[in-house]
């Protein structure tokens, strides 16, 4: 992965940041020797006009394909692909030392249902075909709340069509998030563009929904105070 990164930054390219701390060589050792082997990238980086989702993900083999953006620590996506084995889980993070974390977990409990991406996420979302995937997940993407900054957000008009064109059905698309701006502005996406794209569901989730404190970067929202807001869609 980090050769990758320096060979091909356009892919790779993220305005915040994606490294928090000096990896230990432990996880440079991990990410060097292992991360070929579970990763999506070569083959997003090699991929042509005829390959299709099911031949890049090797689909064909599960029953389902979920895919989690922004899995942080990974806390997540490792219960859900230990929970569900003949579901597929696709995990795409830019945060290096998440993804290193991951990939030690994936080695020590012989996890074979996750695949990773540490490309930025439009990359694998634009070669993804139409109706391939069963449900997506956007775990609290960075808001970048300065207006100047908007450019910069994940979800937009343009990957919000994308996405309605992957999955497979309505309401299998979820987006979290603890910024009630960020929120408003996506929720302003669907009402101001209802002729293009379907309507969305949403609400401020609780102890018992299924993606309420899923990572740690929620739960430090909510020690603090904050609301998680969801939208279906």
């Amino acid at each position: 992965m980090l050769d990758l990164r320096s060979k091909f930054p356009d892919y790779y390219q993220y305005h915040g940041r994606n490294i928090s701390k000096k990896l230990s060589l432990s996880n440079v050792r991990i990410l060097n020797d292992y991360y070929s082997k579970y990763s999506l990238d070569k083959k997003i980086l090699n991929i042509s006009s005829k390959t299709s989702t099911e031949q890049l993900l090797q689909s064909n083999l599960f029953k389902k394909v979920i895919i989690e953006v922004g899995f942080g620590d990974g806390e997540h996506l490792i219960e859900s692909a230990l929970s569900n084995p003949k579901v597929l889980f696709v995990g795409s993070e830019v945060y290096v030392n998440g993804v290193a974390k991951v990939l030690k977990q994936i080695l020590d409990k012989d996890i074979k249902n996750i695949r990773l991406c540490g490309m930025n996420f439009v990359y694998l979302l634009n070669i993804l075909n139409q109706n391939s995937i069963d449900e997506l997940k956007i775990i609290n993407p960075d808001p970048w709340h300065k207006k100047r900054h908007f450019k910069r957000r994940l979800v937009n008009l343009e990957n919000i069509i994308k996405i309605i064109g992957i999955v497979k059905n309505k309401y299998a698309s979820y987006i979290t998030t603890d910024s009630e701006s960020y929120f408003n502005y996506i929720n302003e996406i669907f009402s101001s563009n209802s002729k293009i794209i379907h309507e969305n569901k949403n609400k401020i989730l609780s102890k018992n929904d299924r993606l309420y404190g899923v990572s740690r970067y929620q739960r430090k929202a909510i020690k603090n105070g904050k609301k998680i807001y969801q939208l279906t869609f």
